[in-house]
């Protein structure tokens, strides 16, 4: 009798425990939780929060955290905490979840796939548990593996891969210290420019810093990871002096009108990386100088344009490190809860830029020998009217700025002039070769001879009446 007694009271708790398991189902279904940043280092591409889970019974909550964990990774995201940065939402449209309900319903099932992406911290024992009315608040570190998951709801079809972005390509990429550090570690050129001075990063002398070869080296592995290409700095400094590009001097044939160029401008062109991103950072003495901290700071900027991209503000790495500390390690605190929102700025950057084109800048002058000028009327029209038509006709859906022609009908500036990613073969366009169209339309059509070359990537110099 004994034994039915046993036996009865060990089903009559699995069934009360499966009753509370059923009912805090119910709750996370409704997702009643709150989020934010726990103190610890995660490891990389790991993210460590607080979830404080609604519960009448907190023997269930540990499976709930960890469900509600894994939700506000991929919908919620968290406020900046604690001196810890918070991080923004892996999908941000909140209509997903609705159409994916069924997904997500078994991806979240007790069970479910879920916990292949999340680790408790203390195995799941509580921080700390508050009665609230007629429940508990129960507060539980974990660590969800953000990386991983982004992967897998990639894999499923939830979120677009970023190599599927724009026809399977994706923006190249160049790391470059940002001019202040240059400026703060003696690294600038002084060079003429326009008939005046200038002071521009030298990349070549900052390279000599192995601590900015490291940062370099720990962030581009971090962006070829989320499938970026990244063109490599040094490298492209030696073809810039190989082919001798800072003495080429854009001009016609014929020694007309030129483009001035800075070793930037050239190196830009050389590289030819979609987006540059500027690091910059400092060092921070705390404890009396027995331990450092490290303030890092990294731009996006689009390499035609100079438009910011993406950026990650000043942030404090989230450990104190001794004196002998490592420059990537703590690039790498500093970081981890925005280098993943930073890279899906970037994309949607990129992605509007396929819809909308590349902004660029092109320029015309009419050369001295040329018998006539933009003005001058071939067939009916005048020559700026045909150019403007070539640029209504192939720029994507027909955007290009207000032309903007001297009295004298010798000049004429066009920007935001929206040139397409790719041509109609499906190759990579770049500015030049996007407009040797135009001029062999103007050749053939019309009989104009003209000449053209770049500033750098973003503008384009049109000289007509030159060969």
């Amino acid at each position: 009798m004994k034994k039915i007694f046993t036996l009865i009271a060990a089903m009559l708790c699995i069934l009360s425990v499966n009753a509370q398991q059923r009912k805090a189902d119910i709750q996370t279904a409704q997702w009643r939780y709150e989020v934010e940043p726990a103190v610890g280092q995660a490891a990389r591409g790991s993210e460590m929060v607080r979830i404080w889970t609604y519960s009448k019974s907190n023997t269930v909550a540990t499976s709930q955290a960890g469900k509600n964990a894994v939700h506000a990774i991929m919908f919620k995201g968290f406020p900046s905490a604690q001196g810890i940065v918070g991080r923004a939402p892996m999908i941000a449209d909140p209509s997903v979840e609705e159409a994916n309900a069924e997904y997500f319903k078994n991806f979240f099932k007790e069970g479910g796939d879920f916990q292949r992406y999340v680790t408790y911290i203390r195995n799941g024992v509580p921080d700390q548990i508050m009665k609230v009315g007629k429940e508990y608040k129960i507060g539980i570190t974990v660590v969800v593996l953000v990386d991983q998951l982004r992967e897998r709801l990639e894999k499923d079809g939830i979120l677009t891969a970023a190599s599927d972005v724009v026809e399977g390509k994706m923006p190249t990429l160049m790391i470059v210290p940002s001019k202040n550090y240059c400026n703060a570690h003696k690294c600038l050129m002084q060079i003429k420019n326009n008939g005046g001075t200038e002071y521009i990063a030298d990349y070549e002398k900052a390279l000599l810093d192995n601590d900015l070869q490291q940062a370099i080296a720990a962030i581009k592995a971090r962006l070829i990871s989320r499938g970026f290409e990244v063109k490599d700095l040094n490298r492209a400094l030696q073809t810039m002096k190989t082919e001798q590009a800072e003495e080429s001097v854009m001009q016609s044939i014929e020694g007309g009108a030129s483009v001035q160029e800075t070793p930037i401008d050239v190196l830009r062109r050389v590289a030819k990386a979609d987006i540059w991103i500027e690091i910059n950072w400092d060092i921070i003495d705390v404890k009396g100088g027995s331990q450092k901290t490290l303030r890092f700071s990294m731009e996006a900027l689009d390499a035609y344009t100079d438009f910011q991209a993406a950026g990650i503000p000043p942030t404090l790495s989230q450990n104190e490190y001794s004196s002998s500390f490592n420059i990537a390690a703590m690039i790498e605190s500093a970081i981890q809860g925005q280098f993943n929102p930073f890279c899906d700025t970037m994309i949607k950057y990129f992605k509007d830029m396929a819809a909308k084109g590349r902004a660029i800048k092109l320029r015309f002058l009419v050369w001295d020998d040329f018998d006539g000028n933009l003005m001058t009327e071939y067939d009916g029209d005048e020559l700026h009217e045909i150019i403007e038509d070539w640029l209504e006709d192939n720029t994507v859906k027909g955007k290009f700025g207000s032309p903007d022609i001297s009295s004298s009908g010798t000049r004429m500036t066009i920007e935001q002039a929206r040139m397409p990613l790719v041509n109609k073969k499906g190759r990579d366009n770049d500015p030049i070769r996007w407009v040797r169209e135009l001029k062999n339309m103007l050749k053939n059509e019309y009989s104009i001879d003209c000449n053209i070359s770049s500033k750098g990537l973003g503008e384009v110099l049109i000289v007509i009446g030159s060969k």
